[in-house]
């Protein structure tokens, strides 16, 4: 029969033992010391020099003294010695240092929590978690802090990036705002009504932290979709169509790239922009400006010719029509032959397939030039997006589809060097079919640009500011290139800039070649309407123009025929 209780120990009283109250109290002892376990400390490797009765220590690594060789065991002082017990797997004690609760496992004490709390299945803090929500918690407030100083982060992850890593809110189980990365990387911000149907009302692009609004316009939806305006940039228009003409900005918006902001060489205005080297492509400033075509517009720029050589500047604008397509001269220039303008109509319907075409009147047409772009059809049917019928403008047409020796001015027909093609037919019918009295011509080409500031203009002296003013109006119905008078179909223009037009590597037309590093600065870059210009139909087609005209000394105002004006600064 065994004399001691198998898990802790304690002796038991034998039958017929004498002094039976030793045994007994040599078990309280043990009982004291084990049941209901607080110890002072798990860190205090040497005893203490005057220790109290029932002090209890759990010893860690390397304990000395009469303490050493029993590390991890329990030291409970019992009046004049200290009794040492080993624990077992299991045991659960109280640390009063630590304010930890710990339990004996594998040979080592380690907090009860941790063992408890790692790697748990799901939490629940005042109400239950599942499988989905593992983390569950009722209460009037969360409070997430740093923890002695510094800061703090909420972490959401996500697997993939088609996943859901998102904050979502909701009212009685139903979802009504949810912001984060969902089904993409780009952070969004959506509502609901229902917490089915999700309406996205930011999203935060991750490449370029561009911010959108979908649904939302901070202007009224009939204003359009363009960018809304500061009152910086209202200011640089100055009563100019050209916005940062002047350079107000303190950059180069509106400017074509080649063209860099300079604030230390202008006319007394913010800024200028320069220009250096050779001609290139043709320049344009970035903004649409809307105009009337029917009214007469001011062209200004302040313009300086680096020092050294002079080259021909040329600058003016860039049309487009109400859908913003470029108009080039193939959409509205007419072939004239003798002075007779081309320009007729179908005598017979024409449809895809067909080989000759019938005119009315064919005197006009080309039979001397071979040139592709003088060989074609322009078909004068053409409407825009909204439907508007275009006078005199097309982007109906098609070159080098006859040759000279195929037009018979007197049967009045021109016999096509192949078959109409389908893509060429009338865009209005299903079957492609042109009808008879469709007003047409002979195709011709010119400039595609509009010089109406300067047109190859060599400034007087070089290192000098100069002020260039010019006019353009009215609408050219000539089938030629009027550079005063807007292209038909115009609707929007772009001030067209091709600076150092003669300094071309090489040299060019008796300019020589200044080099790459050859500059020219523009400045004060405007565009107005001009109120008191008067214009009058010639009987080309194209449009005469007077502008005013004032006399100080006198103090009059005569209109004068619009001509280049230049003036040192």
């Amino acid at each position: 029969m065994s004399t001691v209780s198998p898990n802790l120990s304690l002796p038991y009283i034998q039958q017929n033992q004498a002094q039976k109250h030793v045994t007994h109290n040599e078990g309280m002892r043990l009982l004291d010391g084990l049941v209901q376990l607080s110890v002072l400390s798990r860190t205090k490797t040497a005893p203490p020099t005057n220790p109290s009765t029932g002090d209890r220590y759990i010893l860690p690594s390397g304990s000395t003294g009469a303490w050493a060789g029993f590390d991890g065991s329990l030291a409970h002082w019992e009046e004049n010695a200290w009794r040492i017990m080993s624990p077992q797997d299991g045991w659960v004690a109280w640390d009063q240092d630590a304010l930890t609760l710990l339990v004996f496992s594998q040979g080592n004490w380690i907090d009860a929590t941790a063992a408890d709390v790692e790697q748990l299945d799901k939490l629940g803090l005042n109400t239950s978690a599942d499988l989905t929500n593992r983390l569950a918690i009722a209460a009037d407030a969360t409070l997430l802090t740093h923890d002695t100083t510094g800061g703090h982060q909420l972490k959401i992850n996500k697997d993939q990036h088609g996943d859901t890593g998102s904050l979502l809110f909701q009212t009685g189980w139903s979802g009504r705002a949810e912001m984060g990365i969902t089904g993409s990387d780009d952070f969004e911000i959506k509502v609901s009504p229902d917490g089915s149907n999700f309406h996205q009302a930011l999203t935060v692009d991750r490449a370029t932290g561009a911010v959108t609004l979908p649904n939302t316009s901070l202007a009224q939806a009939q204003f359009g979709t363009s960018p809304i305006v500061t009152v910086d940039y209202t200011n640089s228009k100055t009563g100019n169509l050209v916005s940062n003409g002047n350079g107000s900005l303190g950059n180069s918006y509106n400017m074509p790239s080649a063209l860099s902001y300079d604030a230390s060489d202008t006319p007394a205005l913010p800024g200028s922009f320069l220009f250096t080297g050779y001609h290139g492509l043709d320049l344009t400033t970035t903004e649409f400006i809307a105009v009337d075509a029917h009214k007469t517009y001011r062209l200004e720029s302040y313009i300086k010719q680096a020092a050294g050589d002079r080259h021909a500047q040329v600058m003016g604008i860039m049309a487009f029509d109400a859908d913003f397509q470029h108009i080039s001269s193939t959409c509205h220039m007419r072939y004239a032959s003798g002075g007779t303008d081309s320009l007729t109509t179908l005598s017979a319907p024409m449809a895809p397939g067909d080989t000759a075409v019938s005119v009315t009147d064919a005197s006009g047409w080309n039979d001397t030039d071979s040139s592709l772009d003088k060989c074609g059809l322009i078909f004068f049917t053409y409407s825009t997006q909204g439907g508007n019928v275009q006078e005199f403008y097309s982007r109906n047409f098609s070159t080098g589809l006859f040759s000279p020796a195929q037009v018979d001015k007197t049967a009045h027909r021109i016999t096509l060097l192949a078959p109409l093609a389908q893509a060429d037919g009338n865009p209005d019918d299903p079957s492609g079919i042109w009808p008879a009295g469709t007003p047409l011509a002979n195709t011709d080409s010119g400039w595609n640009l509009k010089p109406a500031l300067l047109d190859q203009t060599v400034l007087p002296t070089a290192d000098d500011w100069y002020h260039a003013s010019n006019y353009i109006g009215g609408v050219d119905t000539s089938g030629r290139i009027e550079v005063k008078n807007f292209p038909p179909g115009t609707a929007f223009v772009k001030v067209l800039m091709l600076p150092n037009f003669s300094n071309r590597p090489g040299g060019y037309s008796g300019f020589p070649d200044s080099g790459a590093t050859h500059g020219l600065h523009l400045s004060g870059i405007s565009m107005v309407p001009e109120p008191y210009a008067a214009m009058q139909s010639a009987a080309s087609g194209a449009v005469d123009i007077k502008v005013p005209n004032s006399d100080f000394s006198t103090g009059s105002l005569s209109l004068i025929s619009s001509s280049l004006r230049l003036k040192a600064v």
